[in-house]
């Protein structure tokens, strides 16, 4: 009868609830083919179903307001940090190559 009604049952809307707390954050710079690859990887994740309530940000390093973040990954972006903002030590990090898979996982593990 919810169904019909368009209206979701407790459990699915507690499972894509929990994605609102997960924060990503990509690490990048210019001209740096991998850190394009790796944010088309996170857009295609996020196209995913519950996904869309994710925050997502991209921290150019080079900005001179990063330079925390130039002296720590210059020769490491892309970079991307999953985190729940409500547990704080639920920081992982993935380096270099993103895979949809891989970033699906962190993504479940954090909420």
């Amino acid at each position: 009868m919810l169904r019909r009604l368009g209206v979701r049952g407790f459990r699915t809307g507690c499972r894509l609830s929990n994605y609102s707390n997960v924060r990503l954050t990509l690490f990048s710079k210019n001209n740096c083919g991998l850190c394009h690859k790796a944010d088309n990887v996170v857009k295609q994740v996020m196209k995913g179903s519950g996904y869309d309530e994710l925050s997502y940000h991209i921290v150019d390093i080079d900005e001179p307001g990063n330079k925390k973040w130039w002296e720590l990954y210059c020769m490491d972006v892309p970079v991307l940090h999953v985190e729940n903002t409500l547990k704080p030590d639920s920081l992982v990090k993935i380096f270099h190559r993103l895979d949809e898979l891989d970033v699906k996982e962190k993504i479940n593990a954090a909420k």
